[in-house]
């Protein structure tokens, strides 16, 4: 059962049971509130309001009024009674929130709060004080006798939150809770305040009566003291007053009589940032014990050491701190506290400074949690966290003074050098090594404490050093033992006795859990990667004893029959020594013993499961003598299936006799399979002949038609005349709408002729038209269509070139199909074949002349550009002249060796000739077509290029005198590179008219030509057909 702190005056006081969980006070006062938010905690786990004990603890520590260290309880195991023990055995805690009996076992965390598993807190635990630890309180030192709520009990609170007793007497006061929400609530045995559903909603005290106790109401000031603040003072009063009392001879020699923590010297001053109170000199005289820091930064402190806001309402409460003396006596070499100001702590506990060397030690606190979090000291000698409190205490230690010279060989007697270089002792162990000097010849000589080796006339003649062995390397533990092994999601690796021999101290346990460990103690993943460690569990760690038989098993209870039932009345065991009558209703442990209340075992209990109830054996006689089909169905006479293979495969099994008991025998005679009877109602008919078809119905000539319009059988009895669009059901019956049977039909269908599947099917059309078999023989040719739009195309059986949608797109006949090629057609095709090469080679020579001379274009319409927009104030036509006129020489070049190199394709005429004599309506080829829209891009080039130029130049007179007449060198070769391919290939101006049309540039062509005369000129030379051919706009009767 948990205990809460007790009022002035009294023990800690049991709290209310509730049911399966301690009860705990759900209201705080103001200040406590406040100063719980104040370190950063929530209510629910603040510690609770101190107790007599605790006040006259700090009362008696005066300036040393620090918060109690719960660090070092951090990580320790509850024990027996709720308390909690170090590692030598000694009891440094209690439980003071929650049921001790519950808690054995839990890890206290941080702030002494012990968590569920799910984080949430289950306890709370406070540090054993002194007197506590004894046995004895200081309630019973001074003869304070407890207070007995249980007198109070069924009191009702009263207005003003006082409770009266019949006689009207104030025996108790509302400390905790909302007194306007109390006002009517009854008390329990335990001084608290319960509401009508029994929940602990406030909490009284005891009013102290006259004669009985010091009165709290003296007041040294105008300002009404909180009950916190009431206690304190009462509590510190009392205190001194008894300790006023004892004769110094009873105190022993060195008794002081204790002194209350001066305040008076903190009024006036300030709360910083920290917490600190200091003077003007930086001394910390005082620090917040009580209260949000936030609040209470830059407030002033009264001479009672608490802190008020402006309409003087306590928000905090300050302690002195105790000023540790620097220096004990004269002859003390301890440096002053402030020296460790910014040091840290390492795992040991030492304060070491920038040389590594000691100056302090920790006094209070957890050293390796000081170490990892960083803290370091003020110049107090105190570890603060970042929530503003204390971690931990240092102080400073005795330096011993350092001797000026260093004498590594001090300590040594009868040191000689031996052999090798060494340096030897009296004892012959080797404790230096020559550094300087002829080790051989210094071999006998004495070294002296400096390390030096003298001659016999004192001059130094080698010198040594110290030498220490170096200490042997631990041996490497062997983890061997773990090979193989797993670890579980809680990171321990479990035994061959189902305990745990090893632990993940790396990586995280639930990711680990499954993975193998190596001889190393190392877990690897897919890649190869470590992502674990484990190690060994030492022996004195390890849990001797498994698992009792029912552990995991909850609510485990002896019922009727000495079995016994777990939580859901399952039977998980039986009575195995002991009375079964007498035991029943007793509750069984993970073990299986049944304890009474005083430990004693009166019986045991072993695992037991109840015999499931025989079954009565079916009669499987019907199924003797059949055999299994491929389904692993035993099928009767009729087709009905009446058995059903329940253990073997159905397609080794298949054909295999059944006996009278549902086994199939396997060749050797051992039993391969067993089959089962299939229940009346789940035997279904044999399947009709239509089974597996829809909306079956009757077509023309007695045929039946599936849904695909197929025909699947035929018409055997009945009218069929009348049957016609009639319905066929599986079995194969016409059934009219009054489910009559009209007719009957059978299963049938059509030969199926064979289909003529031509040798070119699945082959494609190469880019010679032509189709190969798969032996690269010809085996057809394409007769219609497209050529261009069909290579890699296609055929189907039908000797149709398809497309992808399975289109007709062209046809393609065999070669012993094909009727033989005349000679014209063989010259045709000949000519056909010239002409695309000649259309090639004038591509590659249209093409780099198109490349060199569009540069020389795109400049000259920059410097014309440029020109332009230049003001004629600053233009300078004469520049303009000289850039753009080599340029126009250049581009004219480049079209003369054009011009050049296409006649160059035909030095007698020969092709000329052919292609005047040849229609220019027939369709081009693809090389024709290239060849084309490169003339279309050189032509539109050119002419845009002197188009723009001419009109850009118009309004510069000098520009336009010197330049206009030099355009002829670029239109001139242009139209003698249109006609040379006009005269070798006829239909390819047709093409390039239209190309230049279709941009809007067949007029510009056309006045370019018109311009220059030279369509006048060729048509009397009787070329006038080419310019007709490009058709670019003209008009004919000029």
């Amino acid at each position: 059962m948990a205990s809460r702190p007790a009022a002035p005056g009294g023990p800690p006081t049991p709290s209310p049971a509730k049911k399966g969980r301690p009860a705990v006070s759900k209201t705080k006062s103001k200040l406590d509130e406040t100063s719980d938010s104040g370190r950063g905690k929530t209510p629910s786990s603040m510690p609770p309001k101190p107790t007599r004990e605790k006040v006259a603890t700090m009362a008696k520590k005066g300036a040393a009024n620090v918060p109690i260290d719960l660090s070092a309880l951090k990580g320790l195991e509850v024990g027996d009674e709720g308390k909690i023990y170090g590692n030598d055995g000694k009891a440094l805690g209690y439980v003071v929130e929650g049921d001790p009996n519950d808690l054995i076992g839990q890890v206290v965390g941080d702030n002494g709060e012990i968590l569920d598993e799910d984080g949430d807190p289950i306890g709370r635990v406070e540090v054993l004080s002194e007197e506590r630890g004894k046995g004895t309180s200081q309630d019973e030192q001074h003869g304070n006798i407890p207070i007995d709520f249980g007198s109070l009990q069924g009191l009702k609170v009263s207005e003003g939150g006082e409770i009266k007793s019949s006689a009207g007497e104030v025996v108790a006061k509302v400390v905790e809770g909302d007194l306007g929400d109390l006002v009517g609530y009854a008390l329990n045995e335990q001084g608290e305040v319960i509401d009508d559903d029994g929940d602990a909603v406030g909490r009284v005290e005891i009013v102290p009566q006259a004669g009985k106790f010091t009165s709290a109401a003296q007041d040294d000031g105008n300002i009404e003291e909180s009950g916190t603040e009431k206690k304190v003072k009462h509590n510190a009063e009392k205190l001194t007053e008894s300790a006023a009392d004892v004769p110094t001879s009873d105190s022993g020699p060195e008794a002081k009589t204790p002194a209350l923590p001066n305040l008076s010297k903190l009024a006036g001053l300030t709360v910083n940032k920290k917490g600190e109170v200091a003077d003007d000199s930086g001394n910390v005289l005082g620090k917040l014990e009580e209260g949000k820091l936030e609040e209470i930064v830059g407030k002033e402190v009264n001479e009672r050491g608490l802190v008020l806001d402006d309409d003087g309402n306590i928000v905090g409460k300050v302690t002195a701190v105790e000023v540790a003396a620097h220096a004990e006596d004269e002859g003390s070499n301890l440096p002053p506290l402030p020296t460790l100001e910014g040091l840290t702590c390492n795992k040991q506990g030492k304060i070491v400074n920038a040389d590594g060397k000691p100056v302090g030690e920790l006094v209070e606190g957890n050293a390796r949690a000081i170490w990892k979090y960083g803290a370091q000291l003020d110049s107090q000698g105190q570890f603060w966290d970042n929530k503003g409190r204390v971690i931990g205490k240092a102080k400073t230690i005795e330096q011993e003074e350092e001797e000026e010279e260093d004498t590594p060989f001090a300590e040594f007697e009868g040191l000689v050098v031996g052999k090798d270089g060494w340096v030897e002792d009296e004892n012959g162990n080797k404790v230096g090594q020559i550094v300087q000097g002829d080790s051989k010849k210094l071999v006998g000589r004495a070294v002296d404490p400096d390390g030096d080796i003298l001659d016999k006339r004192g001059n130094v003649v080698g010198h040594a050093e110290r030498y220490e062995e170096p200490e042997p390397e631990p041996e490497k533990e062997d983890l061997s033992t773990l090979k193989g092994l797993v670890p579980n999601k809680q990171g321990n690796v479990m035994g061959p006795d189902g305990i745990p021999i090893g632990r993940v101290i790396e990586g995280n346990s639930k990711e680990l859990a499954g993975k193998k460990i190596d001889e190393n103690g190392r877990i690897w993943n897919d890649s190869g990667r470590p992502i674990g460690q484990c190690e060994l569990i030492p022996e004195d760690e390890r849990e001797t004893k498994t698992e009792g038989p029912f552990a995991g098993l909850e609510g485990l209870v002896v019922v009727n029959d000495g079995l016994v039932e777990d939580e859901n009345g399952n039977i998980v065991g039986k009575v195995a020594e002991g009375d079964a009558k007498k035991l029943r209703g007793r509750a069984v442990d993970e073990d299986g013993d049944i304890v009474d209340k005083y430990g004693n075992v009166k019986g045991h209990v072993e695992p037991y499961e109840p015999p499931e109830e025989e079954v009565q054996e079916e009669d499987l006689s019907p199924l003797a003598g059949k055999t299994i089909n491929k389904a692993g169905n035993i099928v009767d006479e009729s087709g009905v299936a009446i058995g059903r293979l329940v253990s073997g495969d159905p397609k080794k099994l298949s054909g295999r006799k059944v006996d009278d008991k549902g086994q199939i025998w396997g060749d050797k005679g051992q039993v391969i399979g067993k089959v089962e009877l299939v229940p009346e109602a789940e035997r279904h008919k044999p399947e009709g002949p239509f089974s597996g078809f829809t909306s079956l119905t009757v077509g023309k000539d007695s045929v039946v038609l599936d849904s695909s319009c197929q025909i699947v059988g035929r018409v055997v009895e009945g009218d069929t005349k009348k049957l016609m669009g009639r319905p066929v059901d599986e079995d194969g019956d016409i059934i009219d709408k009054a489910g009559s049977v009209i007719g009957k039909a059978e299963r049938w269908e059509q030969e199926q002729r064979k289909r003529d599947i031509n040798p070119m099917s699945g082959r494609k059309v190469n880019k010679e038209g032509e189709v190969r078999d798969a032996d690269g023989n010809l085996i057809g040719k394409l007769t219609e269509g497209n050529l261009h739009n069909l290579v890699g195309k296609s055929i189907d059986d039908n000797g149709y070139v398809v497309d992808n949608d399975g289109n007709k797109i062209g046809e393609c006949t065999l070669l012993e199909n094909i009727p033989e090629i005349s000679p014209e057609q063989l010259e045709a095709e000949k000519q056909d074949k010239q002409e695309r090469e000649l259309a090639k080679k004038m591509c590659a020579i249209v093409q780099q002349t198109l490349d060199k001379v569009g540069a020389v274009c795109k400049m000259i319409k920059e410097h014309t550009e440029r020109a332009d927009r230049t003001p004629k104030d600053e233009l300078d036509e004469e520049e303009l002249v000289r850039n753009v006129k080599p340029l126009i020489e250049e581009g004219g070049s480049h079209l003369q060796e054009c011009n050049g190199a296409l006649r160059a394709l035909d030095p007698d005429g020969q092709i000329a000739a052919k292609a005047k004599s040849k229609s220019a309506k027939r369709e081009a080829s693809p090389e024709e077509h290239q060849l084309a829209d490169l003339l279309k891009e050189l032509t539109s080039t050119v002419a845009t290029t002197i188009d723009n130029a001419r009109k850009r130049i118009a309004d510069m007179p000098h520009a336009k005198k010197k330049l206009n007449p030099l355009w002829a060198l670029l239109s001139e070769p242009l139209f003698q590179i249109i006609t040379a391919v006009g005269l070798l290939l006829t239909g390819v101006l047709g093409l390039v008219g239209r190309l230049l049309n279709g941009l809007g540039l067949g007029g510009l062509v056309n006045g370019l030509l018109g311009g220059l005369g030279i369509n006048k000129l060729l048509g009397e030379l009787g070329l006038g057909s080419v310019t007709d051919a490009l058709n670019l706009g003209g008009d004919k009767g000029k």
